[in-house]
Parts: C-alpha cells; structure tokens; sequence
C-alpha cells in the first residue's frame, strides 16, 4: 500500500512537472511572439513616419522652388576618456533635385563642435544667405561649397522642453530662387515666417 501511495505520488509529480514544463513553453512562445509583433508594429509605425515626413520635404521643397530640403538631427555620439558626452549631428531626412548629391551620404556623425557658427546663427534665426559667398565662417562656407549650394536658409526645431533637436535646410543649387521670395537683397520677411512655420510642422512629426 505504502509502495503504490509512493508511485501514484510520483507519477502526479512527474505529470505536474510536464505539465509546468509545456506550460512554460507555450508562454514563452506567447511572449516571444509578442515581442515580434511589438517589433514589426514599431518597425512599421516608424516606416509610416518616415514616409510622412519624407512627403512633408518634399512639398516643401516644391514649395518654395529649392534644389535640396533636409534635417539635421542632433544625437548622442559615445563619450570622451574624461566620460564627458560626444554630442553629434547628422542628416536624418533628405529630399533632392533629380540628378543631385545627396548631403546625406557625408554628413553622419558629425561632431557639433565643428559647425557651432551655423548652428548659433541657425537658432539666432541669421541664416538666410541669398549668396553662400557671403557667410562670414570659413569651415561653413566650405561646407556648402563642397555641396555647390549657391544660396541657402536654416531654421531650428525644437521640442515641447524648448530643446534643440534638429535644423531644417532649404539648399538653391542650380535653381533660381523665385523673386517673391526675395526683397532688397535678403529673403522675405514673409518667406522666413513661413519656412519657420514649415519647420515646426516637421518637428510635430519627429518629436
């Protein structure tokens, strides 16, 4: 008697365990299968956000008859030995002319300490040139010389803290910028307005 009371003990021991066993499996297959799902889900509302900010460029762009339309986006780069933060920038967005090099191929990872003229005058709302020969700073007028830019116009983007996140560029490369668009040798009060407001819908979308 003692001997069956022994098996039928483990034998409901062994199914309990077979049971926790399968158990463990199916949930850990559920969970995986989530995590996949989850991740096909983010991929896919991230994919939808990129279309819409990159048809976004684009009538902008159009809009205002540029030859090149892109965001530079700030980010973390790694650190210093002294663990002080790398901060970087690169291009994240990118709309362009047909036939026209892409900025977005060069300009990745780019330390910010390198551009801190173009970024101040960008957030100081000073960088609108008609003529990229006339930008005072060396380092950013090679810039867009090495891109052919002719003429060009920076606005910031911030988010709900007020932080700097990215910069929006409209680049005149072979095309002439629209003479409303133009007064007195410097751009439109109005065209800044409205490239300002462009820009803060555009930051609606990557905030």
């Amino acid at each position: 008697m003692v001997l069956g009371e022994i098996l039928e003990a483990l034998i409901t021991s062994i199914t309990s365990i077979t049971v926790a066993l399968i158990a463990a499996g199916f949930f850990k297959r559920f969970s995986d299968r989530n995590k996949e799902n989850n991740s096909k889900k983010k991929l896919v509302k991230q994919i939808e956000k990129d279309e819409l900010v990159h048809f976004t460029l684009k009538e902008i762009r159009r809009k205002f008859h540029a030859d090149r339309i892109y965001l530079i986006q700030f980010h973390n780069g790694g650190t210093f030995y002294t663990n002080a933060p790398m901060q970087k920038a690169s291009v994240t967005y990118e709309r362009c002319s047909d036939g026209l090099e892409r900025v977005s191929d060069h300009l990745m990872h780019i330390f910010v300490s390198h551009y801190t003229w173009f970024i101040k005058n960008t957030i100081d709302e000073e960088m609108f040139y008609i003529d990229c020969e006339q930008i005072e700073d060396v380092a950013t007028k090679a810039l867009f010389r090495k891109f052919g830019t002719q003429a060009t116009a920076s606005v910031p983007i911030y988010d709900n803290s007020d932080q700097l996140i990215s910069i929006m560029v409209l680049d005149w490369v072979f095309s002439e910028i629209p003479d409303a668009f133009i007064k007195d040798g410097d751009f439109t009060l109005q065209f800044k307005e409205e490239m300002t407001a462009d820009s803060e819908s555009v930051g609606n979308l990557i905030n």
